[in-house]
C-alpha cells in the first residue's frame, strides 16, 4: 500500500476524539429534552393531584427511565438509518455511519449498532477507546456490526478521484 493510500485511510475513518466530540453534541441535544419531558412526567401526578397512588407513583417513576431508553435509542438509530447517515452530532464533523459496502444501514442494523454500543458502555466505558487503536478506527460495536464511521467530505472526494469504490477497497486493504 502506497502512502497515499494510507493517509487517505486515515482521513476517510473518523477518529476516537472527533467521534467524542460528536457524542458529547448528541448527548446534549438528548439530554435536554429527556430531562424536561422526563420532568414533566415524573412530577405531572402531584400537580394534579393524582400522586396517592401507588399505580402512578411506580407509573411517573418509570417513564424517565424509559424515555432514557427509548429516546436515544431513536434519535440515533432514525438518523443513522437516514438518507442523511448520520446523528446530528456527527453531521457537524462531516461524519457518516455506512455499512462495508458504504451504504446505508438500515432501521434494524442501526438498533443492532446502538445496543452494543450502549450494552458495552454500561459495562465497560472505556470499549470505547479501541476506536483509537484499530485501522479503521472502529469501536467494538461497529466491528461487531460491520460498519464504518466516515468523514464525508473525504468519502466523496476518494470516490471522485477513484474508479472503484473507496469504502469497500479500503476495507479490503
Amino acid at each position: 500500500m502506497t502512502a497515499t493510500s494510507d493517509s487517505t485511510k486515515r482521513i476517510i475513518y473518523g477518529g476516537f476524539w472527533i467521534r467524542t466530540a460528536a457524542f458529547l453534541i448528541d448527548l446534549i441535544i438528548i439530554t435536554v429534552p429527556v430531562l424536561l419531558i422526563g420532568g414533566i412526567v415524573f412530577n405531572s401526578p402531584v400537580l394534579l393531584g393524582m400522586g396517592g397512588t401507588a399505580f402512578v407513583q411506580v407509573l411517573a417513576m418509570l417513564w424517565p427511565l424509559i424515555f432514557w431508553l427509548v429516546v436515544p435509542w431513536l434519535y440515533c438509530v432514525l438518523w443513522e438509518s437516514s438518507k442523511v447517515k448520520a446523528t446530528p452530532g456527527k453531521l457537524v464533523f462531516s461524519l457518516i455511519v455506512v455499512d462495508k459496502e458504504g451504504k446505508r444501514l438500515g432501521f434494524l442494523h442501526a438498533s443492532g449498532r446502538y445496543w452494543i454500543k450502549a450494552i458495552s458502555f454500561m459495562f465497560v466505558h472505556i470499549i470505547y477507546i479501541v476506536v483509537a487503536f484499530t485501522a479503521k478506527k472502529q469501536g467494538v460495536h461497529d466491528l461487531c456490526t460491520n460498519t464504518l464511521v466516515v468523514n464525508k467530505k473525504e468519502l466523496q472526494r476518494h470516490e471522485q478521484q477513484s474508479s472503484f469504490p473507496p469504502v469497500a477497497s479500503n476495507i479490503m486493504n
